[in-house]
C-alpha cells in the first residue's frame, strides 16, 4: 500500500450559529488558510491489525485501538472501515499535522474526522464520495458535539461557502464581489458542546425568549446571505453587528471578545462578530483592503493571541 496524504480545512461561520442547531438557516465559508494534514503510510513488520496514530496537537502518540470506545478518532476509523466492509484495521501509521487551533470554534474536530477519513479510505483504495463522507464525519460530530447541527462537517467536506439548515438539502453561496475577512483569537478555548449544552440549558428554563432570539438570528442569516450573494458589503457587516448583538444577549459572547469586536469596528471594519461557539475562541471582522492594517492593528492593541486573514473570490469581480 502507498503512503496517502489528505487534508481538509478549517471552517467559519459568518451567520447564524447556535440557531442552526435549532433548525435556522446559517451562511458558513471554508477557511481555507488554515488546514489539518493527515499522512497513512504501512507499518512494516508492526503488530498486525495495529493503527498506530500520532497527532502532536491532541497529544496523542499511541495505538488507536486503546483509545475510548467513545473517542472520536476511533469513531472516524471504525466507520471507515464498518462503510467499506473492512473487517480487520490496516497495519499502518497514521500522522496528525493541523493548523487549526483545538477549542477556538474554528471546526478542528470536523476537520481532524474529514481529513483522516480522507486518508484511511484512499489507503484503502476506496476513497469515499463526498456525500458519504459528509454522513460519517457527522456522526463523530455528535460525539464531540452532543447536538450538532452538521454545519461544520459539512462546509469542511466540500470546502465551500454554504447556507445550512438542518435536514435540508445544501445550497451553495457564492458572493458576486470580494470579501476580506481577519480572524482574531481571544486566546480563551472554549469546547463549542459546552456553550450548546448551556444554550439547550437556557432555552429549558426561558423557551420564549431563546425561540424568539434563534428566530431573529435566521431571519438576519437569510437577508445576509442575499447581501452576501449581491456584493452589499456594508449590508452584511450590518447582519454581522445584528447577529453578534443577539448572540451578546443569549450570554454566548465574552469580555474579551466583546473587546476584540468594538476594536475592529471603531477601526473601520464594516461587521464583526465572534464566531463558532463563543464565550471564548475567534471573532471574524469583515474589512476591506483599505481598513485591513488598521483593523490589524487594533486587533492587536485589543489583546488578539493570533490574527488569521481570508478572503473570497467574487464571481463578479476582476479585482
Amino acid at each position: 500500500m502507498p503512503v496517502i496524504s489528505s487534508s481538509a480545512c478549517a471552517k467559519l461561520i459568518l451567520l447564524g450559529e447556535h440557531a442552526v442547531v435549532y433548525g435556522q438557516p446559517a451562511l458558513a465559508i471554508p477557511f481555507s488558510g488554515l488546514k489539518v494534514r493527515c499522512v497513512i503510510e504501512p507499518w512494516i513488520n508492526g503488530p498486525t491489525g495495529t493503527l498506530h496514530i500520532k497527532a502532536r496537537e491532541l497529544q496523542l502518540n499511541q495505538p488507536l485501538q486503546v483509545l475510548p470506545e467513545d473517542n472520536f478518532l476511533r469513531k472516524a476509523v471504525e466507520l471507515v472501515l464498518a462503510e467499506l466492509g473492512v473487517s480487520q484495521t490496516p497495519t499502518c501509521k497514521l500522522t496528525i499535522y493541523s493548523d487549526i487551533p483545538i477549542s477556538a470554534g474554528l471546526g478542528a474536530s470536523a476537520a481532524i474526522a474529514v481529513a483522516t477519513m480522507r486518508a484511511l479510505s484512499a489507503f484503502l483504495g476506496h476513497p469515499l464520495e463526498k456525500e458519504t463522507l459528509n454522513r460519517l464525519a457527522f456522526e463523530t460530530e455528535r460525539l464531540m458535539h452532543g447536538n450538532p447541527s452538521g454545519i461544520d462537517n459539512t462546509v469542511i467536506v466540500y470546502e465551500q461557502p454554504i447556507l445550512f439548515r438542518k435536514g435540508e438539502l445544501i445550497e451553495f453561496v457564492y458572493p458576486s464581489k470580494n470579501l476580506h475577512f481577519l480572524i482574531a483569537d481571544s486566546g480563551i478555548k472554549k469546547a463549542t458542546a459546552d456553550t450548546v449544552a448551556y444554550l439547550a440549558q437556557q432555552r429549558e428554563g426561558n423557551p420564549q425568549f431563546i425561540e424568539a432570539a434563534l428566530a431573529e438570528i435566521g431571519r438576519i442569516a437569510l437577508f445576509g446571505r442575499k447581501a452576501f450573494e449581491q456584493g452589499d458589503l456594508s449590508a452584511l457587516g450590518e447582519a454581522m453587528n445584528a447577529n453578534q448583538a443577539l448572540l451578546a444577549q443569549l450570554d454566548l459572547s465574552c469580555e474579551a471578545l466583546e473587546k476584540l469586536i468594538v476594536a475592529a469596528r471603531q477601526a473601520g471594519a464594516l461587521g464583526a462578530k465572534l464566531t463558532g461557539g463563543g464565550k471564548g475562541g475567534n471573532m471574524l471582522a469583515l474589512i476591506t483592503p483599505e481598513t485591513q492594517e488598521a483593523v490589524r492593528k487594533a486587533l492587536l492593541s485589543a489583546g488578539a493571541v493570533s490574527i488569521y486573514q481570508t478572503n473570497l473570490k467574487g464571481v463578479q469581480d476582476n479585482d
